[in-house]
């Protein structure tokens, strides 16, 4: 079984429950709940999936151990600074939102176009977590604006009832992973397509002046 990382950062506004999903993800959750204390700017985690399987030809059988960096990155607009260091080389993406507090929903828009879009993320890369931190009073889950139409969003809770966001973010990190094979094959087509097709060397010919 080979070894990888992967870098998956949890954004969103303050008080929406990031830490709370991270340190879940990561197996440092100890408690039912945590009072609340802001994230100054950053928390790195770090977990294991294993066996992640792809698709690609070359990788038919194999489990793969992907060790992956959690960024719990800080929901206050102060540390906006800090914030191209985080998406850097991010290779995916969860924008969690409290569907309790009103209007939250629209901050996700920021938060996509200041991590997605200049770090290059794609959409299936991406998920959005309405996160429950105390028994919801309204179930249902607020459209996202336009912008994040196409990325899955989950109910997400640690204490009550929940969608089964371990196996999305697993998912995400197994797409993540086809993604990075498919983009290795090819590569590798693409420089044997190269080899096989190279310039030919005028005047190499026996007996050629």
């Amino acid at each position: 079984m080979s070894d990888e990382r992967m870098k998956v950062a949890v954004v969103g506004p303050s008080k929406s429950g990031k830490t709370c999903i991270a340190n879940f993800l990561s197996g440092t959750r100890d408690t039912p709940t945590v009072e609340y204390k802001e994230t100054s700017p950053l928390r790195i985690l770090e977990t294991v999936v294993e066996g992640v399987r792809t698709g690609g030809k070359r990788n038919v059988g194999r489990g793969t151990r992907i060790t992956v960096e959690l960024w719990d990155v800080g929901g206050s607009s102060k540390f906006q600074a800090c914030w191209p260091a985080c998406y850097q080389n991010v290779d995916a993406l969860i924008f969690v939102m409290n569907p309790e507090v009103r209007n939250q929903e629209k901050e996700l828009e920021l938060w996509f176009k200041s991590f997605a879009q200049p770090a290059k993320v794609p959409e299936k890369h991406c998920l959005v977590f309405c996160h429950h931190s105390s028994p919801p009073e309204n179930a249902v889950i607020p459209q996202m604006p336009p912008i994040l139409k196409n990325i899955r969003v989950l109910e997400t809770s640690l204490d009550f009832q929940s969608d089964n966001f371990k196996e999305a973010f697993d998912k995400l990190v197994e797409g993540v992973l086809n993604s990075r094979r498919e983009a290795e094959e090819e590569a590798a087509l693409r420089q044997q397509n190269d080899a096989m097709n190279g310039p030919l060397l005028v005047g190499s010919s026996r007996g050629e002046r």
